[in-house]
């Protein structure tokens, strides 16, 4: 779902930041002066799944879904400005929204349209006002049909990708205000909240490629992909979802800081959905020092949690705690491989820091990597014990 493309634009990220953020008084009065909209959010805090369902057959009696709030049908795509199937099976799988509902009655279920790749399609439909029309409708006869409780834009990114817009940023506005103001329409005809959310970037520039601001008032939740900061497109190794910056880098990516800068940018913090990630990243060729942490090394691609309680149970690989990051890494000193990933303690940790921080939930991609549950259950676990009643971990606020 979430790949490298965006990385080079973390160079930048500072600078950007500044940018979006900050604006002149006459713009602060009208950010200042959107109506809040009529959100009303679920329980917090949420847990939300995301399934990459891909050329799978969904079965209903498989799947756990037990503590899950919202769950996430990954993906639909652009067709003609039109939502379009993706895969033969993908009709039949959307059909079982309604006997998820029946077995989780309080739970939702949305799709997700685009992904990585998608953003070319994003781009073009979105500068014409009459293709947003034709997706708009689209989207909301699509939810109907399926019986879904909403819809995820994952537009991976506005203005951010080759054969994409200057005029991205203000087009993603519009699109957005344009479907919270059909769903509304919507709402009032079938007598429920459609909700709406987008995939939302982990870095600083998606803060200035986009109008967090004002956007906010029609977006339901932020997912927040809080992944992905270290991967192949490094030369070196690095945590790829940690939630605090390692004592190895004081000054490098962390969840906690994502996090921040969302909320200094204005966006309630109820919104903010933090993210996990159920796959981990590894390298090659990375030296002993640090356990093959922040070293010189090849990225080879990402790992599914599945593949890595493999390794584990393999005797090859060694499993380290980051105290400060509370991240786990696993290194094989005779083959120098090194993954980060994410482990039941650390999603545990990412629950206490929602607590802690009054956030809206948490999310994961992706459900089918995780398939004896091991992350799942550690969430919905953490979720049920805590009961806002956090465990204070000496973990900092911002």
């Amino acid at each position: 779902m979430f790949f490298q493309g965006r990385h080079f634009f973390i160079l930048l990220s500072v600078l950007g930041l500044m940018v979006g953020c900050m604006a002149n008084s006459k713009d602060q009065v009208e950010l200042n002066s959107l109506p809040t909209g009529t959100f009303k959010p679920l329980p917090k805090p949420l847990v939300s799944a995301y399934l990459h369902i891909g050329n799978r057959k969904l079965d209903i009696n498989s799947l756990n879904l037990d503590g899950v709030d919202i769950v996430n049908f990954a993906f639909t795509k652009l067709n003609n400005s039109h939502m379009g199937l993706i895969h033969p099976g993908d009709a039949e799988n959307f059909m079982i929204a309604r006997k998820l509902k029946r077995r989780y009655p309080e739970m939702r279920v949305l799709v997700s349209v685009g992904g990585y790749g998608t953003s070319k399609d994003f781009s073009a439909m979105a500068v014409n006002p009459e293709q947003r029309a034709v997706f708009v409708d689209d989207a909301v006869r699509f939810v109907r049909y399926y019986d879904l409780d909403g819809i995820d834009v994952d537009w991976e990114f506005p203005g951010m990708n080759k054969d994409t817009r200057d005029t991205d940023r203000v087009n993603f506005t519009a699109l957005i205000k344009e479907l919270r103001a059909a769903f509304n329409e919507a709402q009032k005809k079938d007598g429920k909240k459609y909700i709406l959310t987008i995939a939302a970037g982990a870095f600083d520039l998606y803060l200035t490629f986009t109008e967090p601001r004002k956007i906010e008032p029609f977006v339901d939740y932020f997912y927040i992909m809080t992944y992905d900061f270290y991967g192949q497109w490094n030369n070196y190794t690095g945590h790829h979802t940690n939630l605090y910056a390692s004592l190895f880098q004081p000054k490098g990516h962390s969840v906690n800081k994502v996090i921040s800068n969302y909320i200094n940018c204005g966006i309630p913090r109820e919104k903010i959905i933090l993210g996990a990630a159920f796959y981990g990243r590894q390298w090659k060729d990375a030296g002993p020092v640090n356990k093959g942490l922040f070293q010189p090394a090849k990225g080879i691609g990402s790992i599914s949690f599945n593949k890595i309680t493999s390794l584990l149970h393999s005797g090859k690989y060694i499993r380290y705690w980051d105290p400060k990051a509370m991240a786990p890494t696993l290194y094989n000193k005779d083959e120098k491989i090194f993954v980060s990933y994410e482990d039941e303690r650390s999603v545990a940790r990412k629950v206490d820091y929602v607590y802690l921080h009054d956030l809206g939930g948490i999310m994961y991609w992706e459900y089918f990597s995780d398939d004896r549950f091991r992350l799942a259950n550690a969430i919905k676990h953490q979720v049920k014990s805590v009961k806002k009643q956090y465990v204070d971990y000496g973990m900092p606020g911002f």
